[in-house]
């Protein structure tokens, strides 16, 4: 007799290792008594009757499941889709029938309860839908976690649009949890659609600002040599938001009490107020990023930057800098092996500067980390604190999209219940700080805010009793800083630094004017096909391979270009996909893909081509002040 169970536990093993052997182990402990039971519908096929809470339902028809999972699929239109998700997997009649009609779409299976699961794997040989590649089972109850494998499925280019639909029988029963998987859906999906939003419109000056500001690495010490330098430490993050008016003249007194890091806009409000923080923190590329900065009156802060910081602030401040790379971008690892550094950790980036603050602080071994100034909110539709750079102009647009009901500003409840405006962007920083507050359990994160969204793992505390508890015992923290930054100087010439950054420009420039042409003679060929579609092309799709495969195995590809272009490529790859099922003559859905592949080869061309330019001209313009150098000691 057939070992139904160890044929599909097999199939499992190969496709869900973690799945098996945890059905492995529950089918080996759970005795006779289940919430589920095996029944015969009239027709004579297996059905489950289960028992969830005050809800006893068959799973299927009692009369004929077969056909009512024809029925089923059926009524599903995926027209516009490239994916559904289907909560239940029964007895899966109504997932093969799925699979019939539509071989070529993504499905994900969602069981939320495993006992349905085990059942399953006891009583039907499924090993061909746990083995299709087009199908997906998660078996959870938890909505927030679901919600994540979309998310890594997006960020993956996996999935693009969604359907969701159901199992009859579990629509009453899972109304309301079906609803919240939904909702968490929908906060992925927005995260993804800002992540992508940011990529594609930051992407040229990210570039830019990488070679304008690659230099000043001769200049900074790299954030690895600061890992853990202020263990126990308390850190105080000071973000921009108006709440920063009630408690910032706290930290006058605090300089040598806790690491006060200031994000980004919060720089010019401390200056304004007579405080210094010890260090600042830049990662925005856009120019309202350098106003900020061009702003700061000392030159005793540390900078704390990424590459993708905007490049004319950066040069312009004449203090110490520190240099870290994020998780964001490839190029970081690149860099640092060029450089010879070894063994450093890319930061977590998240939506805002204030999340990339908290893991410095944490990096830095600072415990507690406390955060003021983070309304995550814009109470009386103000959006900074007295005394920021951009405040005036911000407060005029949030009124003007109040006014006008901007859908992207919404009402959420602030730690006192009160209604307050905010956006789906500083929603994303709010959940970027509870998943990093979930993810790094090991220190105590405080909110002196005073006001504002609440943060799940953040308590509420008035900046005068978190002082009075934890900023006790005074430290030398400006001598840390300026101990570490003496001695990395010390230890590496800055000539010798100087020499490889050049050198690594030197390599950029020399692959990119190669990969170049390559790039300019593929949209040629593809240029060519289309011009005439319905002739031979085989002789030109293969110099199109050979070109592809030798663009896309160069670093600078690889690090440089497709980081940066992924998200904007994948958009165009979902949307022609989506469209071509509209299109029914064959020639005109040809067209249609190779103009989508057009676009894809002119938007990595583009990139290739700014790269060569400013590397290019970062090289001129290091000439040209070792020439000036030169005639200065004449």
């Amino acid at each position: 007799m057939v070992d139904v169970f160890r044929l599909n536990i097999d199939a499992l093993k190969e496709n869900y290792l973690p799945l098996a052997r945890f059905f492995e182990n529950l089918n080996e402990n759970t005795g006779n008594e289940s919430s589920v039971i095996l029944e015969t519908s009239k027709s004579g096929m297996p059905n489950f009757r289960v028992k969830k809470g005050e809800h006893t339902f068959f799973v299927h028809s009692p009369y004929d499941p077969r056909t009512e999972a024809i029925r089923w699929a059926e009524k599903i239109d995926l027209k516009g889709f490239d994916t559904i998700a289907v909560l239940g997997i029964g007895c899966g009649y109504h997932i093969e029938e799925l699979e019939k009609k539509y071989p070529d779409k993504n499905k994900i299976v969602i069981e939320p309860d495993r006992n349905v699961f085990l059942k399953l794997l006891n009583t039907r040989d499924i090993t061909h839908l746990i083995s299709s590649k087009n199908i997906l089972f998660i078996i959870s109850d938890n909505t927030e976690e679901i919600a994540k494998v979309f998310l890594l499925l997006r960020e993956e280019g996996e999935i693009d649009s969604v359907e969701f639909n159901e199992l009859l029988s579990y629509r009453k029963v899972y109304e309301d949890w079906w609803l919240e998987l939904k909702k968490e859906y929908i906060k992925f999906a927005r995260l993804h659609q800002i992540n992508t939003n940011t990529s594609v419109f930051f992407a040229e000056a990210w570039l830019t600002n990488l070679f304008e500001g690659m230099w000043q690495l001769t200049k900074s010490v790299h954030i690895k040599e600061y890992k853990s330098a202020f263990a126990n430490i308390p850190a105080i993050v000071v973000s921009a938001g108006p709440a920063l008016n009630k408690n910032v003249h706290l930290l006058k007194e605090l300089y040598n009490k806790a690491v006060i890091i200031s994000a980004g806009s919060a720089l010019n409000i401390l200056e304004s107020r007579g405080i210094t923080p010890h260090i600042m923190v830049g990662v925005d590329g856009g120019e309202a990023e350098s106003r900020i900065f061009n702003n700061v009156k000392s030159n005793e802060i540390y900078f704390a930057y990424s590459l993708s910081v905007h490049y004319d602030g950066l040069k312009n401040y004449s203090g110490p800098k520190i240099y870290f790379k994020t998780n964001v971008l490839g190029y970081g690892d690149w860099i640092d092996e060029k450089l010879g550094i070894e063994g450093a950790e890319n930061l977590r980036s998240g939506s805002s500067v204030s999340n990339l603050s908290l893991d410095i602080a944490r990096y830095m071994g600072c415990n507690p980390i406390i955060v003021i100034g983070q309304n995550l909110s814009f109470p009386n539709l103000e959006s900074y604190a007295d005394g920021a750079v951009l405040k005036q102009e911000q407060d005029r647009h949030i009124q003007q999209c109040v006014e006008n009901s901007n859908k992207y500003y919404v009402l959420e409840k602030d730690i006192d219940g009160n209604d307050v405006y905010t956006t789906h962007s500083m929603l994303s920083i709010r959940f970027y700080f509870e998943e990093y507050i979930k993810n790094h359990p090991d220190r105590l994160y405080l909110n002196g805010s005073e006001e504002g969204l609440p943060i799940k793992g953040m308590k509420n505390m008035p900046l005068k009793e978190i002082v009075e508890k934890y900023c006790t015992k005074e430290y030398d923290i400006k001598g840390i800083l300026d101990k570490k930054f003496k001695e990395e100087f010390e230890a590496e010439n800055v000539k010798a630094k100087e020499i490889k950054i050049r050198r690594i420009l030197e390599d950029i420039h020399k692959e990119s004017t190669e990969i170049r042409q390559k790039a300019i003679k593929r949209i040629d060929l593809i240029l060519d096909i289309l011009s005439n579609i319905r002739g031979s092309h085989n002789d030109k799709w293969e110099e199109i391979d050979r070109l592809t495969d030798e663009i896309e195995s160069s670093d600078l590809y690889k690090y440089f270009v497709e980081p940066l272009s992924k998200y904007f490529i994948q958009a165009v790859k979902n949307e022609r996909e989506r469209k071509m099922e509209s299109i029914p003559d064959i020639q005109e859905r040809l067209k249609y893909l190779y103009e989508g592949l057009l676009i894809q080869y002119v938007e990595v061309k583009d990139k290739i081509v700014l790269i060569d330019d400013l590397s290019q001209k970062i090289i001129e313009n290091i000439d040209k002040k070792e020439a000036t150098k030169c005639l200065s000691m004449v």
